[in-house]
């Protein structure tokens, strides 16, 4: 008997095993016995509660539109503390904010909302794990959802959905977590954090905020888009506090960064210098699309910077409000910043860069101020195309502060669409081709 596996692996004994993201898995199975026959069946698995968990309603009556707070609270604290996996069946509750104690294992599922009281004030967050040993897992993100009331947050940037701080080894998969007055997850100072399978949708400043001190982070399948309300609104922005603010191992990958009025992807490193820990930083085959400024952002710090690597690899920038990718005052002196078979599409929807007055496809620039060289950034293979006569040149590498730019690379695979190219794009006003 031959198994061929979509997700998940299957034994020669027939025993399915899933893998560890939440949401619905298909596994199609075929059988040639004696090349006589052959059958194929599609199987969905669903993720399910432990057979062991405890009930949240073993805890007191909850979901009827009263306050469940103090009901979750109590849950949470006694099956942590038991080592028991708590269950939170089906139905809509509403809550102040909650903590998950070091050892929660939760299972959300299909059919819950879980959503704020009225009267966050700024600062206050939804869902806090400050502890070790964190499971969380939802049936599937559209329908194990948290979520904030945004319409009534007209101020302030820090009523965050999951604030995930001082935490280890957590991992989030199959839930959203939506509306909320900050960031939909806050992530700082913790290690050993999986985030997969999951949604964060129309929040207030970010998708995701990763703010410095961590080490070991996966972004896995998730989505962060439409983020709206105050600055810098990116799916996700990492960007340290200070420079001890370390960014070590941050993976994200097969993720979406969409629809967000920023970026992309932000890396905004400015507050990091020579006495910083090397950034390392890797993603692969994101897709940013119908993003207010760039799909991917980044810049760092004058004069001194961290070392490290950024890569980018096998990504994706559709219609973005300006460049597809922005290099803004990015110093020479910094991490590597190498976008690696990137593919722009029909960049520069909102016409001309408002800060420079140039539509390019991806660049390198910043004006005065600067003390040292700009640069440290490749592209890769980068393929172009632009189908609605906004993009001018595949590229444009400037810098206003008269330091120069060095260590830049610009080596194309295919490019359609630019509507003064060839030559290629500019260097210093200076039209030319590629770069090396």
């Amino acid at each position: 008997m031959t198994w061929s596996a979509l997700a998940g692996t299957i034994s020669s004994s027939g025993l399915y095993t899933a893998p560890s993201a939440g949401g619905t898995d298909t596994v199609t199975a075929t059988s040639n016995a004696n090349r006589a026959m052959s059958a194929s069946t599609t199987v969905t698995i669903t993720p399910a509660a432990p057979p062991n968990a405890i009930s949240l309603l073993h805890f007191g009556n909850a979901g009827f539109g009263g306050d469940d707070t103090n009901v979750l609270q109590t849950a949470l604290n006694s099956t942590a503390a038991n080592g028991q996996p708590l269950e939170i069946p089906a139905g809509n509750y509403n809550i102040n904010p909650v903590t998950f104690p070091s050892n929660s294992n939760v299972f959300v599922d299909s059919g819950v909302t879980v959503t704020a009281n009225p009267g966050y004030a700024d600062g206050v967050h939804m869902l806090t794990i400050g502890s070790s040993n964190v499971t969380i897992t939802g049936s599937s993100a559209a329908a194990s959802v948290f979520h904030m009331r945004k319409a009534d947050y007209t101020s302030g940037e820090q009523r965050h959905c999951m604030y995930v701080v001082g935490a280890g080894n957590v991992t989030i998969s199959g839930i959203s977590c939506n509306d909320s007055g900050g960031d939909g997850l806050y992530l700082a100072n913790s290690s050993n954090v999986t985030v997969e399978d999951c949604i964060f949708n129309n929040n207030r400043r970010q998708g995701s905020s990763i703010t410095g001190g961590v080490n070991h982070v996966y972004y896995l399948r998730d989505s962060f888009t439409n983020t709206s309300g105050t600055a810098p609104q990116s799916g996700v922005d990492i960007e340290p506090n200070d420079p001890s603010g370390f960014l070590l191992d941050i993976n994200i990958t097969d993720c979406y960064t969409n629809g967000n009025a920023g970026d992309g992807i932000e890396f905004a490193l400015w507050l990091l210098n020579s006495s910083s820990q090397p950034v390392g930083i890797t993603v692969l085959r994101n897709h940013a699309s119908g993003n207010g400024r760039y799909g991917y952002f980044a810049n760092n710090n004058d004069p001194t910077n961290a070392p490290g690597t950024i890569l980018v690899q096998d990504s994706f920038s559709d219609q973005s409000g300006s460049y597809g990718v922005g290099a803004r005052f990015y110093a020479a002196n910094g991490a590597n910043l190498t976008f690696q078979n990137l593919t722009v599409t029909n960049p520069n929807v909102n016409g001309p860069d408002p800060s420079y007055g140039d539509s390019g496809a991806v660049e390198i620039v910043r004006g005065g101020g600067a003390s040292v060289k700009q640069g440290n950034v490749y592209f890769l293979n980068v393929n172009i195309a632009s189908t609605d006569g906004n993009t001018t040149y595949y590229f444009n590498f400037n810098d206003g502060s008269g330091q120069g730019t060095t260590n830049v690379q610009f080596e194309p695979g295919t490019l359609s669409g630019a509507t003064k190219a060839p030559p290629y794009g500019l260097v210093q006003g200076v039209a030319t081709n590629a770069i090396d």
